[in-house]
């Protein structure tokens, strides 16, 4: 049987359960799935519920963004497992804090926006693919989403100091 299904009405899951399964990562950093006698090499680790339960209901992919199976509790895995997948996760959702914006551009051929702030890791420049990935309804806190789908956070718009509020406003 390769691996337990939980159905319901058009949706159907299989759920990885830790006692079948193993996380591995290899020597070049690409993250295996060992599940049930078979080996998927994962694109990507998601939460389902990432700030309520970010250690349960883990959706893991497969490199051709095909979605594998449902961890239900990252508990169920075995030590080493549980490692490899947390890892995975603080580095996709880690949220490096704005604390200056330096500069922002509007790119002509692509309507996308470049922008070089500066963090807590240092100064960055991404690319915001459009106004959709720019997150404010939870104004003053502000978050941003580059092409990569990393993820950057402006704690308090407000608190900005008033060169960067300047900057920034006008692609908000």
């Amino acid at each position: 049987m390769r691996g337990e299904w939980l159905t319901e009405p058009d949706i159907e899951v299989r759920l990885i359960h830790g006692k079948e399964a193993k996380f591995l990562k290899a020597p070049d950093g690409q993250i295996m799935l060992v599940w049930n006698e078979e080996v998927y090499p994962v694109g990507k680790i998601l939460r389902a519920f990432p700030i309520s339960d970010p250690w349960r209901y883990l959706f893991v992919y497969d490199t051709d963004d095909n979605e594998i199976g449902l961890v239900l509790d990252i508990r169920e895995l075995d030590e080493t497992s549980q490692k490899v997948v947390r890892e995975e996760l603080e580095r996709r959702y880690r949220m490096p804090r704005i604390t200056r914006i330096l500069q922002v551009e509007r790119l002509s051929q692509t309507g996308h926006t470049r922008w070089q702030v500066e963090t807590e890791e240092g100064i960055k420049e991404f690319v915001v693919p459009g106004s959709e990935h720019i997150y404010t309804a939870r104004y003053p806190r502000i978050f941003l989403v580059d092409e990569q789908g990393n993820r950057y956070e402006i704690p308090n718009f407000e608190r900005l100091d008033p060169r960067s509020r300047r900057i920034a406003i006008q692609y908000l």
